[in-house]
């Protein structure tokens, strides 16, 4: 957007429209380099440039100082916006997950973690109503199912991350893989809206949220065995088209020494299905290998998922 700001505020007779042209920054480094005609700065996540949730006065603020920006004669003009929302809410309630899940230890066997998976739903709900009741809105559906079906989109992720399945079942429509996309993020949307939900409690960050879902739930722990079933098949057809293990950690956003280290293991024993494979062979050929898998597991939680062993020690 800095960018393409510059070219705007071009005057017509350098091919440019004129027009003066604001911004939000959320990355400083980013628009320190790229330096955007005009642009306020936000020290809030990706993702909520505008602050934190249910807070319009905080909100019209930002909105309010951004516009004032058209003022600003001198280009390029970076300004900070004043970070005055933590100190606000050190009276809240520190953030805490509402319930207590019975067990962090993962369970191998398909039926005892669909239990699991259903218990935490199950605990959850009520806090998810509450969110919805005092929201007024929530964000699951982009599947094509809503919260009702929270244990149905669970199940399908199950019977992926055992067998890679890619059955699609009756009630949804979206073809496999791309429906795992759409399930994880409804699941994530259904989880988070419901620990976020508990009145007169200071909402958690996006690094937070995303450090307890992928540590301290079951469905997090599900989301790890998914990514594995699609980073493997995906690894495979690399392998087999003849790139050196270095390009494969590249293509596929690994660890440098990922495939080297588990490589052999994956060809000896995958546990994959003939059709994911064809899925992966496809997306090789039009040059987007790695699509699904990058999509369920944050950059920041992908390679820590050895964690969650050891959370479960302390408890």
């Amino acid at each position: 957007m800095g960018v393409l700001s510059q070219y705007i505020e071009r005057p017509v007779s350098e091919r440019g429209a004129g027009i003066a042209t604001v911004q939000i920054s959320l990355i400083r480094p980013v628009s320190e380099a790229v330096k955007p005609p005009r642009a306020l700065w936000v020290p809030f996540p990706l993702g909520r440039p505008l602050g934190p949730p249910n807070r319009p006065d905080v909100q019209i603020d930002v909105l309010r100082q951004t516009l004032a920006l058209v003022d600003q004669g001198a280009a390029p003009a970076l300004l900070d916006y004043p970070d005055i929302i933590e100190d606000e809410a050190l009276g809240e309630e520190g953030w805490s997950c509402p319930v207590i899940f019975p067990s962090l230890e993962p369970i191998t066997e398909s039926d005892s973690l669909k239990v699991q998976l259903r218990t935490e739903v199950q605990l959850l709900r009520p806090w998810f109503d509450e969110g919805r009741r005092s929201r007024g809105r929530t964000t699951v559906g982009i599947s094509g199912k809503g919260p009702d079906s929270i244990d149905d989109m669970l199940q399908v992720l199950v019977d992926f991350s055992a067998g890679a399945d890619i059955t699609v079942p009756d009630i949804f429509a979206h073809p496999m893989p791309r429906l795992l996309r759409f399930l994880t993020a409804d699941i994530k949307a259904f989880y988070f809206e419901a620990v976020t939900a508990k009145p007169g409690a200071m909402l958690p960050d996006s690094d937070t949220l995303e450090e307890w879902f992928f540590l301290e739930t079951m469905a997090g722990d599900v989301f790890y065995q998914v990514r594995e079933k699609l980073v493997s098949a995906d690894m495979l057809v690399l392998i087999a088209n003849g790139l050196e293990d270095d390009e494969i950690d590249t293509r596929l956003v690994l660890n440098p020494g990922t495939t080297a280290q588990v490589a052999e293991e994956v060809v000896r024993s995958s546990g994959l299905s003939r059709e994911l494979f064809k899925v992966s062979v496809e997306d090789f050929q039009e040059g987007l290998v790695g699509r699904f898998a990058r999509s369920i597991v944050p950059i920041m939680m992908r390679d820590r998922r050895e964690e969650r062993a050891k959370l479960a020690k302390t408890f």
